[in-house]
């Protein structure tokens, strides 16, 4: 999939995979040419192909490039590893989520050239997200099982959430009218996460609070 390269990259080669991931990002890869993204580089195609033999190469240093920079902060790590309630950790998750696609307006966008136009994505998706998603899943699995969460399969939350976030910040501006001006990311956040928890909420917990109530 990728060549095997040194892990101190040259200023040059940083040139070229940023001028390709703007420009797969944009265009797609057929339809990108490493003519385009040697020009963008400000550079000649022979320096470009002493770098990345080949256009399938190039992209998927483009790709991990930005999936690279898809890590969990401290604090919603220690939240997930110490099991803190969901009540605070579905707003860190949710605001993670649109904090990554935020800073990385490409990524989405990338990753929908990779499952399209070239085979092998899930394995380099899976490589950089996997151990992400694995310790979302993990946390809501020992959740459900102690009654914090209601009983549902771990990744239904996992990929619900990283679903519903990814999906509304991608459409809201088809849908949201030129009139009405656009949420923060806090507020959104802060939406989101309201309907996850509301849906999360353990069955018995509106009975109880209902009985208390009474």
């Amino acid at each position: 999939m990728m060549e095997q390269k040194s892990p101190t990259k040259s200023v040059t080669e940083v040139r070229i995979v940023e001028a390709a991931a703007q420009l797969f990002a944009r265009h797609g890869f057929k339809a990108a040419t490493t003519r385009e993204i040697a020009q963008l580089a400000d550079l000649n195609e022979v320096t470009l192909f002493r770098y990345f033999l080949h256009k399938p190469h190039l992209f998927w240093a483009a790709v991990e490039s930005r999936l690279s920079r898809v890590r969990l902060g401290r604090e919603l790590q220690l939240s997930l590893t110490a099991d803190e309630e969901p009540a605070a950790v579905v707003p860190r998750l949710v605001s993670f989520v649109l904090h990554s696609l935020a800073q990385q307006p490409d990524l989405l966008r990338l990753l929908h050239v990779a499952v399209f136009e070239l085979p092998g994505a899930d394995k380099v998706i899976g490589e950089h997200l996997g151990p992400i998603l694995d310790t979302v899943s993990a946390y809501f699995a020992r959740c459900a099982e102690r009654g914090s969460i209601s009983k549902v399969a771990a990744s239904l939350p996992t990929l619900g959430i990283l679903g519903t976030v990814t999906a509304h910040y991608t459409l809201r501006p088809f849908i949201s009218g030129s009139a009405s001006s656009p949420a923060s990311l806090e507020e959104e956040a802060g939406a989101c996460a309201e309907l996850w928890l509301r849906a999360l909420a353990p069955k018995d917990a509106g009975k109880t609070s209902g009985a208390e109530g009474a």
